[in-house]
C-alpha cells in the first residue's frame, strides 16, 4: 500500500524530519509516543520503543531502522504484538519542493498513514522556528 504527497519544503529538511523515529507520530496516526532517547537515533540498526493506540487502547511496541540512505531513503520495521510492519520512505526533489512516498507491506492490517499531518507538522515547525531556513520553500529549488 502506497501513500504520497508533495510538500513545499526542501528535500534535506523533509528527510531529516521523516527519518527521526521521534517524529513517527507526525505521519503515523497510531503512534502516541516514542522513547525520548529515540530523538537522536539515526542509522541502520537504531532500535526504539514506542506506544501505539489501536482500537481505543494503548500498547507497547518496538521498532528499528532497517534502511538509511540520506536524503533519499529510510525504512522502519515495527513490531506490534504478533505483527511486523515495514514502512519504506522515499524522497525526491521536484518542482513543488519534495515528493514523498511511503510504502507499507501489510495490506491485511495496515497502519494509518496520514501525510497531511506530516505537512501540518512541517508547517508548525517552520512557524515555531521563526521561519526555520531549512524549511524555506525558496531553498527547495536549489536543494
Amino acid at each position: 500500500m502506497d501513500h504520497s504527497i508533495t510538500v513545499p519544503y526542501p528535500l534535506t529538511a523533509v528527510f531529516e524530519h521523516l527519518a527521526a523515529p521521534a517524529r513517527l507520530g507526525d505521519w503515523l496516526s497510531e503512534v502516541v509516543r516514542v522513547e525520548a532517547e529515540a530523538a537522536s537515533l539515526l542509522g541502520i540498526g537504531a532500535a526504539f520503543g514506542l506506544t501505539l493506540r489501536q482500537s481505543g487502547s494503548e500498547s507497547a511496541a518496538r521498532g528499528e531502522m532497517i534502511a538509511f540512505e540520506p536524503p533519499w531513503l529510510a525504512a522502519f520495521r515495527l513490531f506490534i504484538g504478533e505483527l511486523t510492519h515495514v514502512l519504506r520512505l522515499t524522497c525526491c526533489t521536484c518542482d513543488g519542493g519534495t515528493r514523498l512516498q511511503v510504502h507499507q507491506d501489510r495490506g491485511d492490517s495496515p497502519l494509518t498513514i496520514d501525510l497531511t499531518r506530516l505537512e501540518q507538522a512541517l508547517l508548525a515547525l517552520r512557524i515555531a522556528g521563526g521561519g526555520d531556513r531549512r524549511l524555506d520553500s525558496a531553498d527547495a529549488r536549489s536543494a
